[in-house]
């Protein structure tokens, strides 16, 4: 189940790149700790609506044999690679879990290589 909701919300939002749709994966409460850096739901959702209007592009694949979940948590491996004109397109290897309440995740703690705070394509975030 949580699988399924983790991979629909990067089908729906990050590929489509639609924020309007994050009250629908990601509840009130929701906490990201990304590479040593922590920031709430307010934040996570500003710095999309700054980044998704841009020319950027997103592709992701997911290590299909990495995934572990329970009742309310989900772990798994995957890349995501960030596109923009002119720029060489970066692989990101993430690894994380994420915690979910009510059917939306409520905290997701990643590690990036690279670190995603250092991709060109991201700086407006």
């Amino acid at each position: 189940m949580n699988r399924s909701l983790l991979k629909e919300m990067f089908s729906e939002m990050v590929l489509k790149k639609d924020i309007s749709l994050a009250s629908r994966y990601y509840h009130p409460d929701f906490v990201l700790e990304t590479n040593g850096q922590q920031q709430g739901y307010a934040d996570f959702v500003a710095g999309h609506e700054r980044v998704y209007p841009t020319s950027i592009g997103y592709d992701v694949r997911y290590d299909e044999a990495s995934w572990v979940e329970s009742a309310d948590k989900v772990a798994a491996r995957l890349w995501i690679t960030t596109r923009r004109p002119g720029e060489a397109a970066v692989e990101m290897q993430v690894v994380l879990i994420a915690t979910y309440r009510d059917g939306r995740i409520l905290h997701l703690l990643e590690l990036t290589w690279p670190d995603w705070t250092q991709v060109k394509a991201l700086e407006s975030y």
